[in-house]
C-alpha cells in the first residue's frame, strides 16, 4: 500500500487544495493511505506513519527546513514542495523572499510544484542559484488548484457559513466583497523574526539595528495602509446604504484573532467574514470586488468579476498592477472609489491580467483547466528518492539544530518506553545514524578550527 502525507501551514486555506487532490487521488487507486496533519505538530506522527511521500509546505525558513530534513532521513520519503500561494511580481528581493532566505539540502526536496510556467522558470532558477535544487527537471507546472472554479464550487456546501452569508447577501441587490490582508500591521518584531524576515538568523540579539528599523518601516507601512483602506470601506457603506459590503478577513487575520476589525460589526450593511472561507464561493455572488494588491484580483477576472484596486503609491510595479484591474484609486481618492460603486461596474478584457494569469497559474479563457488532476498524478505516482548524503553538512546542521534535538529526545523516549518488536528497533537504528551524524559534524566543527 502507498501511503502519502500531506502536511499544511495555514488550514483555513491550504486544507481545502489538499482535500480534492486526495480525492482525485483515491480515484486512481484504493491500494492507498493518505494522511493530511498541521506542519509542526504531525511530525511525529510522519516518522510513526513512514510515509512514502511527504507533501509539504514549502521550507521557506530554518525551522521548516531543519524538521523537513529529519522527516527525509527518517522515512526515506520522496519529499513535495507544493506552494500555496501565487505572486504578482519577479523582482529578485520578491522571488527570495518566495524561496526563503535560509540554506538546505538540494536533495531535500525532490520536487517543486508550481503553478505557471514563468513561476516556475524564475523561482526555478533562484532555487538553483540558491542551492536549493538539484535540477530544473525536478520543478513541475500544473496549473493552481484554487482557479479550477468546478471543483471549488463542489465544496461549497462543506462551509457551513455559506448558507448564513448568502442569506445576508439576498437583503441585497448589489454586492461588493471586500478583501484584507493586513496581519504585519499586528505583528511584534519577535514574529518578524520567526517568519524568517530576517533570513536564517535565530535569535534577535543576532540580528542588526537596521533589520530592525525595516521590519517597524513594514509594520508601520502596513497600519497606515489598513487604517486608510478601512475608514473608506466604512465612509462608502455609510453613503451607500442599499449596498451590502461583504468584508472577506485573510486567513492569516483569521487565525491569528486580529480584533482590527470590529468596529465593522456596527454598520448593519457591513459583514465580516471572520472564518476562513473560499474566494471562489464568493465571487459569483458579487457584482464588484474591492482589493489591495492581491493575486485574488486575478481569481476575480477568471470570473468575470470586475475589481477595483486599491493603492498607495508605494508598490512595486504599479504601472504593471494599475492595468491588471478593472479599475484603480488611491488611498488619497475617497471619493472617486465611492462614486465607481455607486455606478455600474462592468467587467472588461484586460490583455496584461489575461498574460499574468498564464505566467503564474497557467490559465487561459479558451482552455480547460485541470490542476489537481495534475497535482494528484505528480503526487501519486512520485517515485524518485533522492538521498541526502549522512557526510553532507546541511544533514548535519539539521541533525544538531533544536528541531533536530526535539526529534531525537522523542525518540529516545520511544525507546525506553516502547515494547521489544520492529518498531523499536527501527528507533534504535534512527538514533544510531542520529548520532553517527553528530560525530562527523563534531569532527567537521574540529577540523574547520584547525
Amino acid at each position: 500500500m502507498k501511503k502519502i502525507m500531506f502536511l499544511y501551514h495555514v488550514k483555513e486555506r491550504e486544507y481545502e487544495i489538499i482535500e480534492r487532490i486526495r480525492l482525485q487521488i483515491l480515484k486512481y487507486s484504493d491500494n492507498v493511505e493518505i494522511k493530511t496533519g498541521e506542519f509542526y505538530t504531525s511530525i511525529k506522527d510522519v516518522i510513526e506513519f513512514q510515509p512514502d511521500v511527504i507533501v509539504s509546505i514549502p521550507p521557506r525558513d530554518c525551522y521548516s527546513s531543519n524538521y523537513l530534513t529529519m522527516m527525509k532521513l527518517l522515512t526515506k520519503a520522496v519529499i513535495i514542495s507544493m506552494t500555496t500561494e501565487g505572486n504578482h511580481g519577479f523582482d529578485d528581493s520578491v522571488v527570495q523572499d518566495l524561496i526563503g532566505y535560509n540554506t538546505y539540502s538540494p536533495r531535500l526536496v525532490d520536487y517543486y510544484i508550481m503553478w505557471g510556467s514563468k513561476t516556475g522558470k524564475v523561482l526555478g532558477k533562484k532555487l538553483l542559484e540558491t542551492n536549493k535544487v538539484s535540477d530544473k527537471k525536478r520543478i513541475k507546472i500544473t496549473g493552481y488548484a484554487f482557479y479550477e472554479v468546478e471543483g471549488i464550487k463542489a465544496l461549497y456546501e462543506r462551509y457551513p457559513e455559506y448558507d448564513k452569508i448568502l442569506g445576508w447577501m439576498r437583503n441585497y441587490e448589489r454586492k461588493v466583497l471586500v478583501l484584507t490582508g493586513f496581519s504585519p500591521a499586528d505583528w511584534k518584531v519577535q514574529d518578524y523574526l520567526y517568519l524568517g524576515f530576517f533570513g536564517d538568523q535565530r535569535s534577535l540579539s543576532r540580528v542588526s539595528d537596521e533589520q530592525i528599523e525595516k521590519a517597524l518601516k513594514t509594520k508601520e507601512r502596513f497600519t497606515r495602509f489598513r487604517e486608510k483602506y478601512i475608514d473608506d470601506v466604512i465612509a462608502a457603506a455609510e453613503q451607500l446604504p442599499d449596498i451590502g459590503f461583504v468584508v472577506k478577513l485573510h486567513p492569516v487575520e483569521v487565525n491569528s484573532r486580529i480584533r482590527y476589525y470590529n468596529r465593522l460589526s456596527e454598520y448593519s450593511n457591513i459583514y465580516v467574514i471572520s472564518v476562513s472561507f473560499p474566494v471562489g464561493a464568493l465571487l459569483p455572488e458579487v457584482d464588484v470586488m474591492v482589493h489591495y494588491n492581491s493575486t485574488t484580483n486575478l481569481e476575480a477576472y477568471i470570473y468575470g468579476v470586475p475589481t477595483i484596486y486599491r493603492y498607495d503609491g508605494t508598490e512595486e510595479n504599479l504601472n504593471d498592477c494599475l492595468e491588471e484591474s478593472t479599475y484603480s484609486y488611491s488611498l488619497d481618492e475617497r471619493e472617486a472609489f465611492i462614486q465607481c460603486m455607486k455606478g455600474r461596474c462592468e467587467f472588461k478584457r484586460l490583455p496584461r491580467t489575461e498574460k499574468k494569469l498564464f505566467e503564474l497559474f497557467n490559465w487561459r479563457m479558451d482552455r480547460q483547466y485541470k490542476p489537481v488532476e495534475k497535482i494528484a498524478a505528480y503526487v501519486y505516482h512520485a517515485r524518485k528518492f533522492q538521498s541526502i548524503s549522512i557526510f553532507e553538512e546541511e544533514l548535519s546542521k539539521a541533525v544538531v539544530s533544536k528541531e533536530g534535538k526535539d526529534i531525537e529526545e522523542w525518540m529516545l523516549f520511544k525507546l525506553l518506553t516502547g515494547k521489544t518488536g520492529w518498531k523499536t528497533l527501527y528507533v534504535l537504528f534512527a538514533l544510531m545514524k542520529i548520532q553517527f551524524i553528530k560525530i562527523l559534524a563534531q569532527i567537521r566543527r574540529t577540523e574547520k578550527k584547525k
